[in-house]
């Protein structure tokens, strides 16, 4: 039996091909031996980065105010490193991002943003994600075959933000091809593809605005606009790189769920045959998609935070100005937590994992992400009660990202 003691390598590189290779062991072992670890991560391979891994601490630096994360976003020379037409854009999602603010300007972002966001109006989505499951599967079904990932689990939810947004069915090639280049993100910056299609999306998302202000419909951008907290309201950089969030987080995260959720119910049969045999236990189905969210989270780790004194932590110094990270995954499979943490359990109750993060930063389309992805699901598998892979489980591969699970692929069989 490999141990985790057998395949660690220092210093830890999250996101590596060494790690890639077993994540949970190096997770392990981070949580027994170093709960605060001095590592990096792949994108960043000439930086260091603390490593926080187990669950209390995890909760604790997310909620810390000795860290902070705009320094680690808007730090001295961030943007000068990069050509200068990809600087409006970059700014757009660093410096007026709510991801990267702390509080009060965070706060004010967030009492504006969540009006829009009402259960009501999360609740009608399932309607229209229960149609385009419905409709993409009469036509790959015929086919018998597809990658559920980019034929499947892709359409819904970007097609749910699209419409979220109110953009035009003339924009949404356009919309859409910009939307990827946002999800790139930190891998592509300053590249002249991505400036160009960023600075295309900039442009589209600012005309979508000013169409918004004069005709508004029943769309999220629309009730942002005329969102208002004690006579205060988003200005127009805010109300952009509101939009960029919102596209990068509305569907990036979820239709990486639904993929990670089908290749782990697979993988257990048993509790499969549990939800197949129980289409209309809602209940049952919720605790699935948490199950996923901890046993099998697209996200290993939030957006990194910046200390701004020296933190001594487990006989650790932080030191001020470096960048520390919880690693969310580690800490959804702490022992100290959750029983039997390496177990796949659609009953476990409670269930406090933090693949939504925690604290002010807690995800806000948290809610939209499970019922995306518990309608989704229930529909495939319903309809495909033979539903298999098309290659062997092996030949799935998870794309050399760090602080992601995302299958590069997902070829199934229907039936």
């Amino acid at each position: 039996m490999t141990t985790p003691q057998d395949v660690v390598r220092h210093p830890i590189m999250v996101g590596s091909p060494e790690f890639l290779a077993d994540p949970y062991a190096h997770y392990a072992w981070l949580r027994e031996n170093a709960p605060v670890y001095r590592g990096r991560l792949a994108y960043v391979s000439d930086q260091d980065v603390w490593m926080v891994s187990r669950h209390a601490d995890c909760r604790a630096l997310l909620t810390d105010e000795r860290f902070q994360r705009s320094p680690g976003g808007n730090g001295p020379g961030f943007l000068e490193q990069f050509p200068e037409a990809a600087r409006e854009p970059l700014k757009l999602l660093t410096t007026y991002s709510m991801i990267m603010m702390d509080d009060p300007a965070h706060r004010r972002l967030r009492m504006l943003v969540v009006k829009p966001f009402t259960p009501g109006a999360i609740a009608r989505i399932g309607k229209r994600v229960a149609e385009l499951a419905h409709g993409l599967l009469d036509r790959l079904e015929q086919v018998g075959t597809a990658d559920l990932r980019e034929q499947f689990a892709l359409p819904i939810p970007s097609t749910v933000i699209n419409e979220m947004m109110g953009v035009p069915h003339a924009d949404r090639d356009r919309f859409q091809k910009g939307a990827q280049a946002l999800i790139a993100g930190g891998f592509d910056y300053g590249q002249d593809s991505w400036v160009r299609e960023v600075n295309e999306m900039t442009e589209l998302v600012r005309q979508l605005i000013e169409h918004k202000r004069t005709e508004p419909g029943e769309d999220i951008l629309t009730g942002l606009i005329h969102a208002e907290e004690e006579g205060d309201r988003l200005d127009e950089h805010e109300l952009v790189a509101m939009a960029f969030l919102l596209i990068t987080a509305g569907y990036e995260t979820t239709y990486n769920l639904i993929t990670n959720a089908v290749v782990t119910l697979l993988d257990h049969p048993d509790e499969l045959a549990r939800l197949r045999s129980a289409t209309d236990d809602d209940e049952l189905w919720r605790g699935a998609v948490d199950e996923v969210l901890r046993y099998n989270s697209p996200v290993g780790g939030t957006e990194p935070v910046t200390a701004t004194e020296d933190v001594v932590w487990h006989g650790v110094t932080i030191p001020a100005g470096a960048s520390a990270v919880p690693l969310t995954q580690a800490a959804n499979r702490d022992p100290e937590v959750f029983e039997d943490p390496d177990r796949f359990d659609i009953d476990r109750r409670p269930n406090n994992h933090l693949a939504f993060g925690h604290g002010v930063h807690y995800c806000l389309g948290a809610n939209l992400a499970r019922l995306e992805t518990r309608v989704a699901l229930g529909i495939l598998f319903e309809r495909n009660p033979n539903l298999r892979l098309a290659v062997d489980r092996c030949e799935l591969t998870i794309e050399p990202l760090p602080l992601w699970t995302r299958y590069q692929t997902l070829p199934v069989r229907f039936g």
